[in-house]
Parts: structure tokens; sequence; C-alpha cells
């Protein structure tokens, strides 16, 4: 594109979407990035290894690679009985997370007890979006059919500046009275929560949201977040909706990606609010007071998973994240190289959460105590852990059964072998069971045959964790993008 032709584009983008003035909209996009930085350093991915993790993990491969050399056996005997040790306690929390979650339920809501229309507050609604044109029509009608007062709900629709593709779109669309376009100013990072912090800079709303570009969210649930927000305590500032998928009967991989949403959303996250641990959000339909959101400075926008942060960085402050009765529909990642891109990109971020939260440990277990700091490393940090970990105990499992190379048989004693084989087949098939206990509770028994598979996704799941270590080492705020619209939703 000409200087002409652009600066003719961007004058008629401009004419199309006006835009603050532009002092305004540098100081919004300053704060976006460093807003963060100025109430709590400590809380920010911008690094993601503190000096004396770096020093520590450094320490840890340097003593198994001497270790290695110098003894193989016991050093392999140790390290395997540690895996394994690791690997028992992280299936234990886990299980017991999810089944208090199956045994339990969120509070239910009904169009009886709703707030009055004359009574609603102005609600905000953020919707971020990167070269996003196949779905950015879908999300903007889907937005305008919730059933909320138009005169108070404010939608602000969070562009790139010079994402052309998604803008070119737009231009043919027209959008609703109550929908704003914000062009974000490109600077880096270029991630959704920078975005986000742009938009919660200009939102007006006593309660802010956020929407992806393929959400569809139940027609009342803002009206559900409002009656459970001022039917609840004062340190309640954060709802967490459930998120499903509309096209879960696709493939097997929708399937299982399904089967895993359903238990995350619908059993792990209520099991941690009955624990009273941490709950970290998803990446959409988490509902927030305002002004305690800009309070903690908004999202960390180095995190490749702010939204996970966000949920412990809630819980140290002291605040309380509950389960909102209300779903909001996704695409479920039908490919599956653009699964693993997606998965260790939340891999990665989870990694990251867990060392910022980790980097000053007595400071953790004095704001969320003994049982939260477990919560946080058995779903936060153990996850992709167990992910790698789980690949390790199969390939020791498949050596078990067709016998030992020469080489590793010296190196796993065959107590070590026993015991990662019988840890691996036990854990794996409490895993299987509680995925068909929390399918029939969610009503998914379309599903339940899938969960007999479950092992397969698994291996999936260890090239993502894989990938995301080698990414948070070598590009840690890399935003990598997930192609969303591969499925047409349906009715």
């Amino acid at each position: 594109m000409s200087d002409a032709a652009a600066l003719e584009y961007y004058q008629r983008i401009s004419e199309r979407f006006p835009q603050p003035p532009q002092d305004v909209r540098i100081a919004a996009e300053e704060a976006a990035r460093n807003g963060l930085e100025g109430i709590n350093d400590d809380v920010m991915a911008k690094v993601a290894f503190y000096p004396w993790q770096r020093r520590f993990w450094i320490t840890v491969v340097v003593v198994l690679t001497v270790g290695f050399i110098l003894d193989p056996v016991i050093t392999g005997s140790i390290l395997s009985a540690f895996l394994v040790v690791l690997y028992s306690l992280t299936v234990y929390g886990r299980m017991r997370i999810t089944f208090t979650g199956i045994l339990s339920d969120p509070p239910k809501q009904d169009l009886l007890h709703l707030v009055a229309d004359d009574d609603l507050p102005m609600y905000t609604i953020l919707m971020p979006a990167y070269d996003e044109p196949e779905v950015i029509r879908n999300l903007v009608r889907a937005v305008d059919e919730i059933d909320y007062p138009h005169d108070r709900l404010e939608l602000l629709l969070l562009l790139e500046e010079d994402d052309h593709r998604t803008l070119d779109a737009l231009l043919e669309v027209e959008l609703p009275a109550s929908v704003r376009v914000l062009l974000v100013p490109p600077s880096e990072p270029r991630t959704k929560p920078k975005a986000c912090n742009y938009g919660l800079h200009f939102a007006r709303g006593k309660y802010v949201t956020i929407y992806d570009a393929e959400d569809i969210p139940q027609r009342y649930q803002l009206r559900y977040a409002v009656a459970m927000f001022e039917n609840s305590p004062d340190n309640v500032v954060c709802l967490q909706a459930r998120l499903d998928y509309f096209n879960d009967r696709q493939n097997l991989l929708t399937r299982f990606f399904s089967i895993e949403y359903a238990t995350w959303f619908g059993c792990i996250l209520p099991g941690l609010q009955a624990l009273n641990m941490p709950i970290p959000l998803g990446g959409t339909s988490n509902h927030m007071r305002t002004d305690r959101l800009i309070e903690l400075g908004g999202w960390d926008p180095y995190n490749v998973t702010e939204d996970a942060d966000l949920g412990l960085r809630l819980a140290q402050n002291g605040y309380r994240t509950l389960v909102l009765d209300s779903v909001t529909m996704e695409e479920a990642n039908s490919d599956t190289v653009n699964w693993i891109r997606q998965r260790s990109r939340w891999y990665k971020g989870y990694l990251q959460t867990w060392l910022v939260h980790m980097r000053r440990p007595r400071q953790s277990f004095q704001h969320v105590g003994f049982r939260g700091v477990l919560g946080m490393t058995t779903v936060i940090g153990l996850t992709p852990a167990l992910a790698a970990v789980n690949l390790f105990a199969g390939l020791i499992t498949v050596f078990f059964l067709v016998g030992l190379p020469s080489f590793l048989s010296g190196v796993f004693p065959p107590w070590v072998v026993y015991m990662g084989t019988a840890m691996f087949f036990f854990g794996n098939a409490l895993v299987i069971f509680s995925s068909i206990l929390a399918m029939i509770k969610m009503r998914k028994e379309h599903l339940v045959w899938a969960c007999l598979l479950f092992p397969l996704y698994w291996f999936l799941m260890a090239v993502a964790a894989t990938k995301a270590v080698y990414q948070l080492i070598v590009k840690p705020s890399y935003w990598e993008k997930t192609q969303h619209g591969l499925t047409e939703a349906g009715e």
C-alpha cells in the first residue's frame, strides 16, 4: 500500500470509527503496557524467571547432568522416584478438587430474582479481536442479542490499528449503536491483555466482562451477573461463567476438548470454590467490578494467560471469585496443529503465572494460605508438568510391557519401573473415571465413550507442554495466534 493509499485508508477508518484525541490514546496505550508495573512490579511476567528462580533451575540441570555422568543408576533412580511421587501427589490433588466439584453445585440463577431494568447499572463488554474477519460479525450479532437495556450497555470492540483484514470486514457491516470501535496503537507486547487494558481505560460500566471473537454468550448472562453481584459480599469482585462448545461432535479432537472444558468449568472450578482455593479465570466471560479491576492494575500485558494470572492476583489481594450459573458457547479447536499452538500458549502462560506468584513464596503463603498455594500449584504449576510426566510414565509402561532396552535397564531399577507403571495405570484410570462422572453431571452422555480414548489426547498435551517450556525460555511473552472460524455455529 502506497503512502497516499494508506493515508486515504486511515482517513476512511477514522471517519467511520472516530477515535479519542491523540494525547488520550497515547496515555491509554502507555497505561495498557505499564499500568500494572506502577502498582506492583513483582506480579508482572515481563521477566519470566526471577534471578533466584533462574539460579535454582540452572543448578537443578547442572546437578542432574553431573549425576548422570558420574552415576546414572543412582541419579536415574532418584529422579524417577521423585517424578512418581510428584505424579501421585498431583493426581491426588486434582482428583480431590474434581470430585469435590462433582458433588457440589454453584448457586442456580433464575429469571424471577433478577434486578429490575430501572436498577440495572452500566455494563461494559470488552471484545478484543485480532485478524478475525471470519467471526467478528458473529460476535457483534451475538452480544447485540444479549437481553440488557442497550442504553446501559457499552460494547468496546478492541482492534489493532494495523489489523486491516478485520477492519475491512467491519467497514461492510452496520454496527449496533451500542458498539464502539477502539483502535489499539501498535506496540509491543502485541497481546490480548494489553488490548483489554487499553479498553479498560475508556470503560464507563460499573461491571466489565470480556467476550472473545467466537463467543455466543447466554442471553441473560449479564442480568445473572448483576443479580449475583448484588447478593454477594463486597469481597466477591469476579464471577466466572461456564464455557462450553457448540461443535463438540465435529471430530475426536473437539470431543476431547469438550470433555476437558466440561470437567474444568463444571467440576474443577466449583471444586476450587468449595475448597476456598484461588480460581484461575477462563479467557472469556469473567465478570468483574470495574473499580476493583482498575485498583489492581488490570491485566498483565506480558502474561499469555492473563486470565489465570488475574484470578490468582485477586485471591492474593483478599478478593473472591465465584462460579456463575451461565454458559458461553465457543468454538472447540478442530485442527490438531492449531490446537497445539493454542495449548502450548496456555501451558506457557500457566508456567509464567506460577513462577510469578511463587517469586516470593512467603508472601504467597501469607496471602492465600497453605491450601491456596497447594491448589495454585496443583492446578496451574503442575498441569503442564503432569502433561510432560504423563508421556514419560507412558514410555516407562511400554518398556515394562515389551522389556527394557539394555541401555536403560541399568538406569531404571525394577522397583522404579513397577512403581511408575502402577501409578500410570491407576492415575490415568482415575482421570478417565472422573471424566465419565463429569460428563454425566454436565449431561453430556454423548461424550462418555470418548473418555475411554482420552490417553490419545494426553500425547498431544505432552507435545504442547514440551513446546511451552521451550517458548518460556526463548520468547516468554510471544502470543501465538489461534485461528477461529473453522466451524460455523449452528442454531
